[in-house]
């Protein structure tokens, strides 16, 4: 089954198509095209509103309430009144709060606990007579499927296995290329153990190893990666990265090894809820299920022995609506997506960002740089003027917040430090700043050049062109040996001035390299006026 294709990078050169800024807010806002998702789980029961279907959709709202669904589920085969009640009066809201939304486009979905109890069919009939919203349940491998739609949407290039830990069951699946191959749900969601066995561990450890012994082809992926969904794993995520005493403090795409990961589990899965609440920024409503939580990542890990373990912040409603979008635009890159929207919206001159990305190419020609940076070269070039409405002496503050601290996704911890730090370069801040340091310490030495190299290098472009695309085809860089030169047109000269000098010999020394200035008096002689 296709899960949703593999990524390709977007292309900077060739036509482009510009929306005004009105148009733009009106597609954010217009509520004829914002789409709700509401999960109905074993644990909790959520509601989240995206603004639109698009590769990288902002969520307008996004609320859950813990309502146990899944806890008597494994113990009498039924779901009990009162977790029912509280689902119910919780939908009930959400039906209110949509219709004040005039939000027209919703899907609803239920998982394990609704799918395997006895008074499921019951319940089901009874949201749509309350509140009028249709409920599809969906069977464990569309529920599989879905979570793995989910993490691609987020981390494109995603090769390993997806593992979605819910209340009622865990579903693996294995990703590679944008595709799902082997999947399958299994009925060992700490929600349903705890209510089956209690507070027996050593049933309960039991149990997680005879449903894991099914699965015959996890032990042959040894040396992938592992990507974790679900509330209970960000729980578990959210106390390593306290424990780690991790720089950048974001959920999504925190990566840490196989080996190290198994042993943290086994550490949390050790403690006792009340100690595991009292951990900044760990949900107390969680901490009862997350030493079981992560006894099921410890096992798993056990037997995969991966090479890193990766969280995903999006999974089962984000693939939802990612399954809705066009084979077209899945293959866009999220990040770049999301680049171009903030520029669209928040850049004074909307094309910039794409002829920058050409103007700056003699710079990193040759380069040994990882093929990974070229998209983050192009994503910085699109991000590059998002602060210039911020006070002059906290722009670059202002830009290194937006990246470091956004809701962006297809990006992992590494690609915002370098985003930031070359942000940081093109409005001028201090290499010393806690952001800035903060950046660098999540990069290589080779990383902190290059994110130098091309934050200097769009510094001097901006300066250049005034943020008009018609200069910088009067004005070009070129690269030659050990010397970098501005090369202008005839009868352009005047653009150079001091401050022009000043930002090429900063690139210039960045890169090692002597500088001058050049007039282009015809295709086959140049004469020097600045050097």
């Amino acid at each position: 089954m296709d899960c949703g294709g593999k990524r390709l990078p977007e292309p900077h050169k060739g036509e482009t198509k510009f929306v005004s800024h009105s148009s733009l807010i009106k597609a954010i806002y217009d509520p004829r095209d914002h789409f709700a998702v509401i999960d109905i789980g074993s644990n909790s029961v959520r509601l989240v509103v995206f603004d639109r279907l698009s590769r990288h959709p902002h969520i307008l709202f996004n609320e859950k309430v813990l309502c146990g669904l899944g806890r008597m589920v494994g113990k009498t085969g039924r779901m009990d009144d009162e977790a029912v009640d509280s689902a119910i009066a919780t939908l009930r809201r959400y039906r209110l709060l949509l219709k004040t939304m005039r939000v027209k486009r919703i899907e609803a979905v239920a998982t394990a606990a609704v799918r395997d109890a006895s008074n499921g069919p019951e319940f089901v009939e009874r949201i749509e007579r309350e509140t009028g919203i249709p409920v599809q349940v969906i069977s464990g491998k569309e529920e599989a499927a879905l979570s793995a739609y989910g993490v691609i949407s987020g981390i494109p290039d995603a090769d390993g296995i997806v593992g979605d830990l819910g209340g009622g069951s865990l579903e693996l699946i294995e990703v590679e290329k944008g595709q799902c191959k082997e999947r399958l749900t299994l009925p060992i969601g700490p929600l349903r153990l705890m209510g089956e066995y209690g507070d027996d561990t050593a049933s309960i450890d039991g149990e997680i190893a005879t449903a894991l012994a099914t699965v015959d082809w996890l032990v042959n992926r040894q040396d992938k990666n592992f990507y974790i969904v679900g509330g209970s794993w960000r729980a578990v995520s959210r106390v390593n990265l306290v424990q780690k005493n991790a720089v950048l403090q974001i959920l999504h795409g925190f990566s840490i090894k196989g080996a190290e990961a198994e042993n943290l589990a086994g550490l949390i899965a050790a403690q006792e809820p009340e100690s595991l609440a009292k951990v900044r920024d760990v949900p107390s409503r969680r901490a009862g299920t997350l030493p079981l939580a992560a006894l099921i990542l410890q096992n798993i890990l056990k037997i995969m022995k991966p090479k890193r373990v990766i969280t995903s912040s999006l999974g089962l409603r984000e693939g939802i609506a990612y399954k809705h979008l066009s084979d077209q635009k899945k293959q866009e890159d999220p990040f770049i997506s999301a680049a171009r929207e903030m520029a669209e919206i928040g850049g004074r001159f909307k094309e910039h960002g794409d002829r920058l990305m050409d103007w700056i190419a003699p710079v990193f020609k040759g380069s040994k740089a990882p093929a990974f940076m070229e998209r983050l070269y192009y994503g910085t070039c699109l991000l590059s003027d998002i602060a210039w409405r911020g006070h002059p002496d906290f722009r670059a503050e202002r830009a290194m917040m937006e990246i470091l601290y956004g809701r962006f996704v297809g990006v992992d911890h590494r690609d915002r430090g370098f985003v930031g730090l070359a942000l940081n370069q093109i409005n001028g801040g201090s290499q010393n700043s806690r952001l800035a340091r903060l950046c660098r310490s999540l990069l290589s030495a080779e990383e902190v050049k290059q994110a130098l190299v091309l934050g200097a290098a769009l510094r001097l472009g901006h300066r250049v062109s005034g943020g008009t695309s018609k200069l910088l085809k009067r004005v070009r860089l070129k690269s030659s040996g050990d010397h970098l030169v501005l090369e202008v047109d005839d009868g352009f000269e005047t653009i150079v001035n001091d401050v022009v000098e000043r930002r090429l010999k900063a690139l210039a020394n960045q890169m090692h390299l002597t500088s001058s200035v050049e007039l282009a008096l015809n295709e086959t002689s140049n004469i020097a006026i600045k050097g």
